[in-house]
């Protein structure tokens, strides 16, 4: 340890506390204290921060955040691609034909959603 202008630092120049005053009485306490925090492995860090009802819950509303987004950026993509399809199918057919594609391409369209979406949430895109 360094000391500068009868400051007591740390290697890193950080200053250690010694004389800590009491928060509810303002007295200081003239007795050195060790000021490093206890050390913890990394997964009782992250037992205690799950364990943590606030961040559950913030990460539960990233996770629904993110999966709406995700479920925004294929909608986007993924219609002009059928849009276009089911145009060409209509000038490719008569008006009977484009009725019965147009069915079909809008019930087949919520499972293929469905689809990418797990595939995405599970890494398997």
């Amino acid at each position: 340890m360094r000391s500068h202008d009868e400051l007591v630092v740390d290697e890193d120049g950080i200053p250690i506390l010694s004389n800590v005053v009491h928060p509810d009485t303002g007295s200081v306490n003239k007795q050195s204290h060790d000021t490093r925090l206890p050390v913890m492995s990394v997964e009782s860090i992250a037992r205690q921060l799950l364990g943590n009802q606030t961040l559950r819950k913030a990460l539960d509303e990233f996770a629904a955040e993110l999966s709406l987004d995700i479920y925004q950026h294929i909608d986007r993509s993924i219609r002009p691609v059928i849009e276009q399809a089911i145009t060409k199918a209509m000038d490719e057919a008569g008006n009977n034909a484009y009725d019965e594609i147009r069915k079909q391409l809008e019930s087949v369209i919520p499972d293929i959603l469905a689809r990418i979406l797990e595939d995405t949430n599970t890494g398997n895109s």
